[in-house]
């Protein structure tokens, strides 16, 4: 809030800006409202969930895995926000490396200002897949840059070994695994006709049927994902909530399916397996209440066993 009433009134904010304003107002005061009840341990509490990064990891098995998939492990990071992130590089590079991952995506929300350009490099250079470093964008990082500096970051992903899909897709054989990155669904850069334009193109078909791994900031796709199909959509944008009073439900989740209860974990709509990831940074206020930030493994297997999930704190 400004500091000064003159402020508010005097200076022109446009209906977004307005909204998200007033988001940030609700949602600080929900939080400062139960102060009195748990003073200090409550704030604590928040801080402590704030920095909790843990490794959530799943087995997934599909009766017509490619054989190439087998045993395959994709690491999904989500919405880190860097301009207050309180995770250092380290220890995302360390949590995300230790589990040697055979292919890296990252669904959006990287920055959330300008000058969290410059701080893009000591997060994300390290981080490293031997079948590839995929991206997508989100809302913030669309918010915040000019056309110049969108194009500066885009070469500045890329320079990195990061690959930026943009309503397109990226076919690697020795998976037999389609990649279809859909623009921000959010700020609606989707297309998801012309995301999956490649796969429709007449090509030499593999023993098996590729699978299909779509990326997307916000589930929000989900219909013209559903429409054209997908063996798993990773997506993210809702922070689970970022915070939730227990018993109650988030007041923030910022997606349709938010708005029906499902904002986190792995669900099957539409006959599509969809992940909602909990992200990593914050927006609006810097605390997570409830919500522990994540970074999530899924391991391929040929079979038709249910998924298979659990929780590793991260060191």
């Amino acid at each position: 809030m400004p500091d000064k009433l003159t402020t508010l009134f005097t200076k022109k904010i446009s209906r977004r800006d307005f909204f998200r304003g007033a988001g940030g107002f609700i949602v600080n005061h929900w939080l400062l409202s139960l102060l009195p009840v748990g003073g200090a341990g409550l704030l604590g509490w928040a801080e402590h969930d704030t920095e909790e990064l843990q490794s959530e990891m799943w087995d997934l098995a599909y009766p017509k895995l490619p054989k190439a998939l087998e045993g395959k492990t994709i690491c999904q990071l989500s919405d880190l926000h860097l301009e207050t992130l309180k995770i250092t590089p380290q220890r995302i590079i360390q949590t995300a490396m230790a589990q040697k991952p055979d292919l890296l995506v990252l669904t959006g929300d990287i920055i959330s200002t300008r000058t969290d350009l410059d701080k893009v490099d000591s997060y994300l250079e390290k981080l490293s897949a031997p079948y590839g470093k995929y991206v997508v964008l989100g809302n913030n990082d669309y918010g915040h840059l000019s056309h110049s500096l969108m194009k500066r970051f885009l070469k500045q992903l890329q320079g990195l070994g990061w690959i930026p899909l943009l309503n397109e897709s990226s076919f690697i054989p020795s998976l037999n695994l389609w990649i279809i990155g859909i623009d921000d669904p959010a700020t609606a850069h989707d297309n998801v006709d012309q995301a999956y334009q490649n796969l429709l193109t007449p090509q030499t078909s593999p023993p098996t049927s590729p699978f299909r791994l779509a990326l997307a900031h916000s589930s929000d796709c989900l219909d013209d994902v559903a429409f054209y199909g997908a063996d798993l959509l990773l997506t993210g944008h809702t922070h689970g909530g970022q915070i939730r009073i227990p018993g109650l439900p988030p007041l923030v989740t910022n997606t349709y399916l938010g708005d029906k209860g499902i904002y986190e974990g792995y669900h099957v709509i539409q006959g599509i397996p969809l992940y909602i990831n909990r992200g990593i940074g914050e927006s609006v206020i810097p605390l997570r209440f409830n919500v522990p930030p994540e970074i999530t493994f899924f391991t391929f297997h040929q079979g038709n066993e249910s998924p298979k999930h659990q929780t590793k704190d991260a060191k």
